[in-house]
């Protein structure tokens, strides 16, 4: 049986920590070369690479001959050590390039380097903002989908794009980074230690929490049922208003929201993102 070492555990904790706070305020293009490429191993490995790839450590142009900013968020050193050597033009029969010695330990801790950056924004440690291509509307990016394989980072212009016939297309733009608000959880967790009793302060925190997981409830159901038409934003907001008054506030709301759209299909996401007409109630 395995036994987690606790003091592994919170070292781990204490650097995750430090990471976000070192990268809070930041745009998504900022952050990933700060955390990524300007990590000391990492710019070290660079200098011992080869000079035709040495725009990757210095203007954060991922490997290869061509000029290109964008950075799959699951990449592998494997295929981060093919592109370093992959060519425009293969002749049959001429040998495949290999990557040097240098060039696949970059690989290895540029690998090791995007995991980590990946999963600070997987465990919230740090919320991405970013304005919806579809909608124009500027909103939290779901937990979700940075789980997605076929997610990109433009390190030009702090975009996130996904594959779309083999192009990266952007779906969020002008996306920065922010801690999560912890207030709520400090609040519940001080008025828990000072008495074993539920407070009104306790159940107010209590309160707005039910309410929070039953707006995203909501959304989720509704969102994923095709017969229902899909409503704007505003809408939606107008009636969480009357669902729970006073306990739901915008901000939550809006988190519920972009967390629903990261659990739909590509289709279902597209037409809540953008605005609709307000469907026929009886």
């Amino acid at each position: 049986m395995l036994v987690e070492n606790p003091d592994a555990r919170k070292r781990e904790q204490t650097e995750a920590q430090g990471a976000s706070n070192s990268l809070n305020g930041l745009t998504v293009a900022e952050a990933f070369r700060k955390h990524v490429l300007e990590d000391e191993e990492v710019a070290d490995l660079g200098r011992k690479v080869s000079r035709t790839n040495s725009a990757v450590f210095s203007e954060g142009q991922f490997p290869g001959s061509f000029v290109d900013f964008h950075w799959p968020l699951h990449a592998t050193a494997e295929t981060i050590a093919h592109a370093f050597v992959r060519q425009p033009i293969v002749f049959l029969g001429d040998p495949l390039p290999s990557p040097s010695d240098q060039e696949i330990a970059a690989s290895r801790r540029l690998a090791e380097r995007i995991v980590s950056f990946t999963s600070l924004l997987v465990r919230c440690d740090l919320i991405a903002i970013g304005t919806a291509a579809a909608t124009g509307l500027e909103a939290p990016i779901g937990r979700g989908q940075w789980t997605r394989s076929d997610l990109l980072i433009d390190v030009q212009n702090s975009a996130v794009c996904e594959m779309r016939n083999h192009r990266p297309v952007p779906v969020w733009t002008g996306v920065w980074l922010q801690l999560p608000d912890q207030q709520a959880v400090i609040s519940e967790r001080a008025v828990a230690e000072l008495s074993p009793e539920p407070t009104r302060a306790r159940k107010q925190i209590q309160t707005k929490e039910k309410s929070r997981r039953e707006c995203l409830d909501w959304l989720s159901a509704m969102m994923s049922d095709r017969t229902i038409e899909p409503m704007s934003n505003d809408q939606l907001w107008s009636e969480a208003e009357t669902k729970w008054p006073g306990t739901l506030s915008a901000r939550e709301f809006v988190r519920c929201r972009a967390n629903a759209l990261s659990s739909l299909s590509e289709e279902q996401r597209y037409l809540w993102e953008r605005p609709g007409p307000r469907r026929k109630r009886s």
